[in-house]
């Protein structure tokens, strides 16, 4: 029919259910900390782990906050929000994760109880930022200068972002510093692209090695070839290595077809097809090659030509790992074999398979200059391996932040109890209903010494009061030892964070939490289509 709509107009159902003011803050909160108190037992260094099952029986066992929040399956989109916070501060400082979490939890409960009290939440949202924004001040004061070259303070940081994950922090933390120090240029540290983690199911923990070079989860195609190399020289392609058509460039396609008429036709064709790949290796063998990366396949009639020239071939090479194996020993990745230059190589001192059979690793060391490191991580079971990893990752964040950044931080809930405490007399020179959110912010705060002491099983409420009381005191580096049980100076036992952890923590939790307290109306809505009839005018269309 002419003019007849064929698209169906898409609406919002009216009748669907619809929460607003209180009700709708209230429901919010609830289920924001409901995904806050998720990791709040994993908290500290004697926080507990979590056990995660996946869909497939497939077992995780943590205590990083953004691991597990990242894991589960979160419905409610403020729930949703609140994980956005441990994903931040994961992205931006690297670690505090669960403590920032924390206390986005602690600041919805209190703005909970503000507005049984009749406190508007625009107000609370204007204390809030008042606070945080005052707690930014205090931090860069109470902050220390580090030289990126002071190897013990750095080594604490690395200790400290560790402990609760691996028992065996102290011995991983020199490892870590000399990690990022070796890639570090202008005090800048690419940990994501220049320091490599790998896992590896075997020895102690207390075997994890760096690496001044590059480490694969890769072997050689053929056990045939030499699985030791010195003086490699290293070519790195992004083709396969193959019979081609004889004529035809490596990773082009001939489009004439050939009619096989003989036998000695055929023949000449299979010849043809074998000199190719026989001159692609022997072009490389002639310019000094003994080692081949590729990021594709490496055909098994082209690994006897590899085998008798004695060059170690590894295959399936990702592009990211080609890139790190560029930076380290100055090869150009190349993408087609014929291309291969001797001044496209790359310079090595060693390259060498080692592992077991089902755990084998390519180790590319004595690299003159190297721009990548790697750190191989040990333990004796998976689980470990992948606790171990983890806990080296959030460790040369910090380090790299550290030595970026210059400035560090006392641990051990020091930070939060003089916040808390210089926020209050804060509060007091503050007119109007906003210092009352200042006050719920400083009590806030005070949730994360209060739960590091808990979860080691010390009495929070005494431990608090002698925190605060040495704080008065003028002891500003004083804060909670969880193995005496006592409160000391977090610089003398070398208990220290970076600056960023601190100032990222706050900055995540308070921009969501003041987002999560803007919203009144909540429509739970769904699209519905209207189809037309036949002939039917679009006031009349029904429900679908």
């Amino acid at each position: 029919m002419a003019g007849q709509i064929t698209q169906p107009i898409v609406v919002i159902d009216p009748s669907k259910e619809r929460v607003q003011k209180k009700d709708a803050i209230h429901m919010n909160i609830t289920a924001a900390m409901a995904v806050a108190n998720t990791v709040k037992s994993t908290f500290g260094p004697s926080g507990m782990d979590k056990m995660l099952v996946d869909a497939a029986g497939d077992v995780a066992i943590t205590n990083d906050g953004e691991t597990i929040l990242r894991k589960i399956d979160v419905q409610h989109p403020s729930a949703k929000t609140i994980v956005a916070v441990a994903t931040t501060q994961e992205k931006e400082a690297g670690d505090g994760t669960t403590a920032a979490v924390m206390f986005a939890g602690e600041l919805l409960k209190k703005a909970g109880n503000l507005v049984d009290q009749g406190i508007h939440p625009t107000t609370i949202v204007a204390g809030y930022k008042l606070a945080e924004g005052k707690s930014q001040e205090i931090l860069s004061e109470l902050a220390t200068d580090v030289a990126p070259d002071n190897t013990d303070i750095l080594q604490n940081i690395a200790t400290t972002a560790m402990v609760g994950k691996v028992q065996e922090g102290s011995a991983l933390a020199p490892l870590c510093v000399q990690a990022v120090q070796a890639v570090a240029e202008d005090g800048i540290a690419d940990v994501f692209n220049d320091i490599r983690v790998e896992a590896s199911v075997s020895k102690r923990i207390e075997d994890t090695e760096l690496i001044t070079g590059i480490v694969l989860e890769k072997s050689r195609v053929n056990d045939a070839m030499p699985k030791r190399v010195e003086n490699a020289r290293i070519a790195l392609l992004t083709s396969s290595i193959e019979y081609r058509k004889f004529g035809v460039m490596p990773g082009g396609k001939s489009k004439d077809k050939v009619k096989i008429t003989s036998p000695d036709q055929l023949k000449g064709f299979y010849e043809g097809e074998e000199a190719a790949i026989k001159s692609d290796i022997d072009s490389l063998y002639n310019i000094g090659t003994n080692v081949v990366f590729t990021a594709k396949s490496i055909t098994e009639s082209s690994q006897g030509y590899l085998i008798k020239r004695g060059i170690l071939g590894v295959a399936r090479v990702k592009d990211a790992d080609l890139e790190a194996i560029s930076r380290a020993t100055g090869a150009t990745i190349i993408s087609n074999i014929v291309d291969v230059e001797e001044s496209d190589l790359g310079a090595a001192g060693l390259v060498e398979e080692k592992g077991s059979e089902d755990d084998e690793l390519m180790y590319i060391t004595g690299c003159e200059k190297p721009r990548t490191v790697s750190i191989v991580a040990h333990g004796g079971t998976e689980h470990v391996v992948n606790t171990v990893e983890g806990a080296l990752n959030d460790a040369l964040r910090v380090v790299a932040d550290v030595v970026k950044d210059g400035t560090i931080t006392a641990g051990g809930g020091a930070c939060e109890i003089e916040l808390s405490l210089r926020l209050r007399k804060y509060a007091a020179t503050i007119g109007g209903k906003e210092q009352l959110a200042v006050n719920a912010f400083a009590d806030a705060l005070e949730t994360l010494p209060y739960t590091l002491a808990d979860n080691a099983g010390i009495d929070a409420e005494d431990m608090l009061t002698t925190l605060k009381a040495k704080h008065v005191d003028g002891n500003l580096s004083s804060g909670i030892d969880v193995y005496s049980g006592e409160v000391v100076d977090m610089y003398e036992q070398g208990i220290v964070e970076p600056l960023r952890v601190k100032t990222q923590s706050l900055k995540s939790a308070t921009d969501a939490v003041t987002m999560i307290l803007k919203i009144d109306d909540i429509f739970a809505t769904a699209r519905k289509e209207l189809t037309p009839k036949p002939g039917q005018a679009p006031h009349d269309y029904d429900w679908a």
